[in-house]
């Protein structure tokens, strides 16, 4: 979006002077909101979470067989298996959400 394009928004607001008079309420409420958190250090323990959820994520996914999995999305597609492991994928991306959040 160029300068050029958000002249006619500058514009609009020109129009609908003037203002209502808010009397200090913005400097009230921005006075009673809470300090912004200091940003958070990374520590070794989230390294630790994500680390140890995806080696174990790796371990559980090697104990299954590929052929079966192919199979179904290949040959059959069956939606239901498609559906379960888009489900675990959900699952384990929900459970892996914070962790890498933090860490990274």
């Amino acid at each position: 979006m160029t300068a050029h394009d958000d002249d006619w928004l500058a514009r609009a607001l020109r129009v609908h002077e003037p203002r209502i008079e808010d009397r200090g309420f913005t400097q009230r409420v921005m006075a009673a909101l809470p300090p912004a958190p200091a940003p958070r250090v990374v520590k070794e323990k989230d390294w630790i979470v994500l680390t140890g959820a995806a080696t174990g994520s790796a371990i559980a996914a090697s104990q299954f067989p590929l052929e079966p999995f192919l199979h179904v999305l290949v040959e059959a597609a069956q939606i239901t298996w498609i559906g379960a492991a888009l489900m675990l994928a959900c699952m384990a991306g929900v459970l892996l959400a914070e962790p890498v959040r933090r860490a990274l």
